[in-house]
């Protein structure tokens, strides 16, 4: 970065995977002077030349850079950027919709991993709990330049939440949205963002209606002491 330029603010918006971050990016970026990058890994930007690299990709003055955590960095994510005066926003899903969305992406190919139990315990307790219960540290840490969003209230109260976003991260806007627009420069799709139909309606839409529960799900969650405990930290009542 020149010494010329002004400092830029960074935010890292850090969740699970399935958990709303294309959605969220999208409804943060109408803002004027927020970035509309696709899927970015800032965990390597690091070094002397983090900041220089990192200002060098959108020219608006507010980056906000999303990476899921992958199954591959479940003991060490999120690996920050060195940046100065960094921002966090972390976006949190409760564990059954979470794993049963990230299901339908993986296992749909694998009945084995359904049939046995195998798959809802792996992502229920080696990827959704560490991974959120990092994220909620993180939140509880830090609260000053990190924000703790919960994907259920944004769907609830998409101009609220968007609204006490953009405050958080100094944006020019203060009007909140339920709105967003199709990135100009890429397309949603996946394994860089979300490539499903509903993140193209370009608009905040209400849950998903579940026509009957998972009970081996509901029962992997519940049986789980940690888990449990989690979910309630975070404002959860008890799963279907």
């Amino acid at each position: 970065m020149l010494e010329s330029e002004a400092p830029k603010t960074v935010a890292v918006l850090l969740s699970t995977m399935r958990s709303g971050s294309t959605l969220l990016k999208a409804l943060l970026a109408t803002a004027p002077d927020v970035s509309d990058l696709p899927e970015t890994d800032f965990q390597r930007f690091t070094g002397e030349r983090a900041s220089s690299r990192l200002h060098a990709l959108s020219p608006e003055p507010i980056l906000v850079l999303k990476r899921p955590a992958w199954f591959n960095e479940i003991g060490r994510y999120p690996r920050l950027p060195e940046v100065p005066r960094l921002k966090r926003i972390v976006l949190v899903r409760d564990a059954y919709p979470n794993v049963l969305s990230i299901r339908r992406m993986l296992f749909r190919h694998v009945p084995f991993l359904l049939r046995t139990n195998v798959g809802n315990r792996f992502l229920v307790e080696r990827y959704w709990f560490p991974i959120t219960e990092r994220l909620a540290g993180l939140a509880a840490v830090d609260p000053i330049d990190t924000r703790l969003v919960r994907y259920e209230d944004l769907l609830e109260d998409p101009e609220g939440a968007t609204a006490r976003l953009f405050e958080f991260l100094g944006s020019a806007r203060t009007e909140g949205t339920a709105d967003y627009g199709a990135p100009a420069d890429y397309e949603w799709k996946w394994g860089s963002d979300d490539g499903g139909e509903r993140i193209r309606t370009l608009s905040v839409g209400r849950p998903r209606e579940e026509s009957s529960v998972d009970a081996r799900l509901a029962e992997t969650i519940s049986r789980s002491a940690s888990v449990s405990a989690l979910r309630r930290r975070l404002g959860y009542s008890a799963p279907p």
